[in-house]
């Protein structure tokens, strides 16, 4: 006698928060993405932490968030990593920690997540939780700018608009504003209209 395979959680979940093939419904979404993530599926255990973190068919509960994230960050998981490292740069749920969210960007950068090392690339730049590297700074936010951020193709702008870490350089600045600015960056927006009205004063 053959017998019924029972559904599987992560698939019923995924389907109903992400919408695929069916309406999307966070309420009936989260009890199987919770049951999916409590038997050690990784990519659900970071969307319940964004469901406790957002509200997202459940009640907002960052103590929760946290401890999911940390869950799926623990096998590097690349976007529970930079959600962790969020949590830790602005002290949501948990004590600010520079030191800690700069270590947690890293991993993700170096698994390839670009917003991380968008993020990361400021942090360098600041000195956020390390010594200034312009060096750093610049890498990952080029890094960053080559595969589509447009916040990493703003700040790379900016860099060579003033000069900061690179040579000096307008034309490359108007390059990196008008690939932000067509993602609709509202910075690089204003950057290149400051440009063409200070351009029409001359």
């Amino acid at each position: 006698m053959s017998t019924v395979p029972h559904p599987d959680p992560a698939e019923l979940g995924q389907n109903l928060f992400y919408g695929i093939g069916v309406r999307k419904n966070y309420r009936k979404a989260f009890p199987l993405l919770l049951q999916a993530a409590e038997l050690g599926h990784i990519h659900c255990q970071n969307v319940v932490g964004f469901c406790y973190n957002s509200g997202y068919g459940v009640g907002k509960d960052v103590t929760q968030a946290l401890f999911w994230y940390e869950q799926a960050a623990a096998n590097d998981h690349q976007v529970a990593l930079f959600n962790l490292a969020r949590c830790y740069e602005i002290g949501k749920g948990v004590a600010r920690d520079l030191e800690r969210a700069l270590e947690l960007y890293k991993r993700a950068a170096a698994l390839g997540d670009v917003p991380a090392a968008c993020n990361l690339g400021v942090m360098y730049e600041l000195g956020q939780g390390t010594e200034v590297n312009l060096t750093e700074a610049i890498h990952w936010t080029r890094y960053a700018a080559q595969r589509g951020d447009s916040k990493a193709q703003y700040n790379l702008g900016i860099c060579y608009d003033e000069g900061a870490g690179v040579a000096k350089n307008r034309r490359w600045a108007t390059l990196w504003m008008r690939k932000a600015a067509t993602q609709g960056h509202l910075g690089a927006l204003a950057f290149l209209g400051e440009s063409r009205r200070l351009e029409r004063r001359d």
